[in-house]
Formats: structure tokens, C-alpha cells, sequence
């Protein structure tokens, strides 16, 4: 398989500290429905517990994925990412619950509520016009409007802790306050952010919904879920849900363009936004790739690798081209350019 990742001692390094299961760096056992291990390998990094989920899935039980999306600013690659991958898991039969954070980027990133709402529409919008479908028990909500999700959050803070909500910090948390993106402290608005995701989740087991449910997120906020997993813990040992099993499985990071960590709506230029004219995209997938040793830590490969379909073969020049820096390589880019203009194009005609 080929090597698809933001940084390997940094996956490796949360794989071995957390436990987790390696999906890129050993053998799965384990497939997700109709979806093979090689697939899997080449659209996630690891998972938490994630037999169990497909376990539950392969008896035929009510299981569902979950993921969100941050509405602070419009849609860029990485955001497209986690689209495409819960539309793939539509099309693989698995029911998706995707979660529009409109409350999320009010009280986590400060957003005014007029405009975090209204991108809830227009993302809403968008995400329909790529292809999820809203049947066979996928969901498509903001956190505006979904007011039992609010109560869900109320129960669920009787199992928080101020020390649990310091612990649950992003990885790159420091880096965004440096950059006055983010409060620098926990303050009380993060902490409804956060406890509110976690509602999210749990809110899935209410009222003995689903068996099991997959939370799908990149992985530098895989302690988000650590989080969840242990407020689900203590509320089914209290009696308040009665069963259910949270699992997780992480995307790798996308490396963001000049010099970004990753891709970040925060900032504009570390990324390809759906509000970019078609020049802006060709000319940051074309001359501004930045220095790289191994395609992995091309952010225009990565991007290749998330979004855009390719089979291995496929992928697999393109890799070839971008390791030998090679006019092949500036094809493919072109090309690549001209595909994401024309998807971003839906989200510039809502």
C-alpha cells in the first residue's frame, strides 16, 4: 500500500500512546461491510475499537457512522474529504449521520451567529449536490435546530469534569491560539463546544436508537472521542443509556500550503477553499506545493489521495510523477486543479 500520510512518527507516535489499532501500519482484521481492508488502509489512518463496529455491522444490528463539520468558514479539500468518505460509506450500504457544527464555530471559534447559520444552509446545500442522500436511516442536521441534542448535552455534564475538558485539547490547540484563532484557556464557551460534540455522539444511544455507532474525524481530534467514550461509559453504568458501543476510525491530516501544519479554515492560505476562483486553485495546486522528500508529504499528493476517486493504479502514477518531480507530475496537477474547480463550482453556484 502506498504511503499516505501527513507525518508517519506523528501517526505512530498516537497509535503506540493511545493504543489504537494501526490500520496503515499492520495487518486489519477486520472489514466494514462490503468495504475490504485494502480499502480502508487507503482512506484512514487507525480506529478505536473498531472490530466491535463491524462486528455489530456483519449481525445486521442498528449501527450508524457519525462525523461533523466545523462551519467557521466555507469548505476546503480536507472538509471535501470527509464528504466523499461519508458518501462512500453511503454507497457501501452504512447508514451516516453528518453533523453540521453551526453552535460548534458560534461558541468554540467565536463565529457570529448569522453567519455560522447560514452556513449551515449553504452547506447543507452543497453536500446534498455532491450525493448524500438522506434514506435508508442517514442524517443530515445542523446543531441549531436540534434542540433534544441540546438536552442530550445537559445529561451528559453530570459525567464532565473541567480536568477531563483541559486533557481533551486539540493537538495544534496551542498553535491556533499563537495565532489568536482560539481562546488560549478553556474557557466556559470551549467547553460548551466541546460537550455539546459529545452530545452529538451520545445522543445516538437515546432512547435505545443503535447498537453501535463509528465516529468518523481526522486524527489530531481523536481525544474528542477518547472524551465521549468515557462520558458514554459512565452514563451506561449509571443506567441513563441502557447499551451501545462508541468506535472511532481517523483520516490522516492534510498538510496545509505555506508552511500550515495542515489544512485549516482558520487560515486561507494553508488551504483549497470552495470560494477560490479556478486561477486561485491552479495556481496553488501548480506552483505552490512547497519543498518535499517523499510524495507523503506533498500536500497536492495528499490531496490526490483523499480526494479524487483514483484506483491504486492511478494513484500509484501519480505518486511515481510526483516523486520524480517530473513533467507527468505537472500534468497530473493541471488536471487535478481543473477537477476541484469544477467541484467547488456547485458550492459558487448555491
Amino acid at each position: 500500500m502506498l504511503n499516505i500520510i501527513f507525518d508517519e512518527n506523528y501517526y505512530e507516535k498516537i497509535i503506540k500512546d493511545f493504543g489504537y489499532n494501526p490500520l496503515r501500519f499492520g495487518k486489519i482484521n477486520f472489514n466494514l461491510g462490503k468495504i475490504d481492508k485494502e480499502e480502508l488502509r487507503a482512506r484512514w489512518v487507525c480506529h478505536s475499537e473498531g472490530y466491535k463496529f463491524s462486528k455489530y455491522l456483519k449481525q445486521g444490528k442498528r449501527v450508524i457512522v457519525t462525523t461533523g463539520i466545523g462551519l467557521s468558514a466555507p469548505p476546503h479539500v480536507g472538509t471535501l474529504a470527509q464528504i466523499v468518505n461519508a458518501i462512500f460509506l453511503q454507497k457501501n450500504g452504512i447508514s451516516v449521520q453528518m453533523v453540521l457544527g453551526d453552535l460548534d464555530a458560534y461558541n468554540g471559534k467565536n463565529i457570529p451567529l448569522q453567519v455560522t447559520t447560514d452556513l449551515a444552509k449553504k452547506y447543507r446545500e452543497f453536500i446534498l449536490k455532491l450525493g448524500f442522500k438522506i434514506k435508508n436511516g442517514s442524517i443530515l442536521r445542523d446543531q441549531y435546530n436540534d434542540l433534544g441534542v441540546l438536552r442530550t448535552m445537559y445529561l451528559c455534564g453530570k459525567y464532565m469534569s473541567d480536568a477531563e475538558f483541559e486533557w481533551t485539547e486539540e493537538d495544534l490547540h496551542k498553535f491556533y491560539a499563537s495565532k489568536g484563532k482560539v481562546d488560549k484557556d478553556m474557557t466556559f464557551r470551549r467547553k460548551l463546544s466541546l460537550a455539546l460534540m459529545t452530545a452529538d455522539f451520545v445522543d445516538l444511544f437515546l432512547s435505545d436508537k443503535y447498537d453501535a455507532v463509528l465516529v468518523m474525524l481526522g486524527i489530531d481530534e481523536h481525544k474528542y472521542v477518547l472524551f465521549s467514550q468515557e462520558v458514554l461509559g459512565k452514563m451506561k453504568r449509571d443506567g441513563v443509556i441502557k447499551m451501545g458501543d462508541l468506535a472511532a476510525i481517523y483520516s490522516h491530516m492534510n498538510t496545509g500550503f505555506n508552511n500550515h501544519p495542515k489544512m485549516s479554515k482558520s487560515f486561507p492560505d494553508s488551504s483549497i477553499n470552495a470560494e477560490m476562483s479556478t486561477a486561485q486553485i491552479a495556481h496553488r495546486v501548480i506552483y505552490e506545493e512547497g519543498t518535499y522528500k517523499i510524495p507523503g508529504e506533498s500536500p497536492v499528493y495528499q490531496m490526490m489521495a483523499s480526494v479524487g476517486n483514483f484506483s491504486i493504479e492511478d494513484l500509484t502514477k501519480r505518486y511515481i510523477a510526483c516523486e520524480a518531480k517530473s513533467e507527468s507530475w505537472v500534468k497530473y496537477k493541471k488536471e487535478y486543479a481543473e477537477m476541484l474547480a469544477s467541484i467547488f463550482k456547485k458550492w459558487q453556484e448555491i
